[in-house]
């Protein structure tokens, strides 16, 4: 009898294993599947090379011609530059990013200018697989489409308003 009892335990428990894995594979399954999803998305996108007097990527001209359009934005926004900034250089060197400057380099952007900051945020966010928008960053924080699901992300302070993106909206693309 005892053997029986250790017997119904014993398979009771590995019933319980099995149904715990099979769960747990799915909840790894379920929020696993956002990132593969737009990790393949993000290589389907074509390299491109910078071409013309901007010295951009044609994706990043169609970015930065919607975004300028779309909210009514005076001035050049800052793409292409030799000096990216950053260690590396960034995007900018290459031809795959933008600046959007809120107001005056250097002084953080408030009221109006920091309300439309938003705007141009949550627009690049809702479009980002349409244009191929590989991550956005506003005060301090960065958002990726190839990570959604993370959300943004506080990056590290590096040293000013400029730089940590509290005057602008930086967007990149593939």
């Amino acid at each position: 009898m005892e053997k029986t009892k250790g017997r119904g335990r014993g398979s009771r428990m590995r019933k319980a294993v099995l149904t715990i894995t099979l769960v747990g594979g799915l909840v790894l399954a379920a929020t696993a599947w956002p990132t593969l999803r737009a990790q393949v998305r993000a290589a389907s996108w074509e390299k491109e090379d910078p071409q013309g007097p901007d010295h951009i990527t044609p994706r990043m001209q169609t970015v930065r011609d919607a975004v300028v359009k779309e909210f009514g934005l005076k001035g050049t926004p800052g793409c292409y530059r030799e000096e990216g900034g950053i260690p590396g250089g960034g995007e900018h060197p290459l031809g795959r990013a933008c600046d959007f400057m809120l107001g005056p380099t250097g002084k953080r952007a408030t009221g109006h200018a920091h309300a439309l900051g938003e705007k141009i945020v949550a627009w690049v966010r809702d479009h980002a697989g349409e244009y191929g928008i590989w991550y956005v960053i506003y005060e301090q924080h960065i958002w990726s489409s190839r990570l959604p699901q993370q959300g943004w992300k506080l990056m590290e302070d590096r040293g000013s308003i400029t730089l940590n993106h509290y005057d602008h909206v930086h967007i990149s693309v593939y």
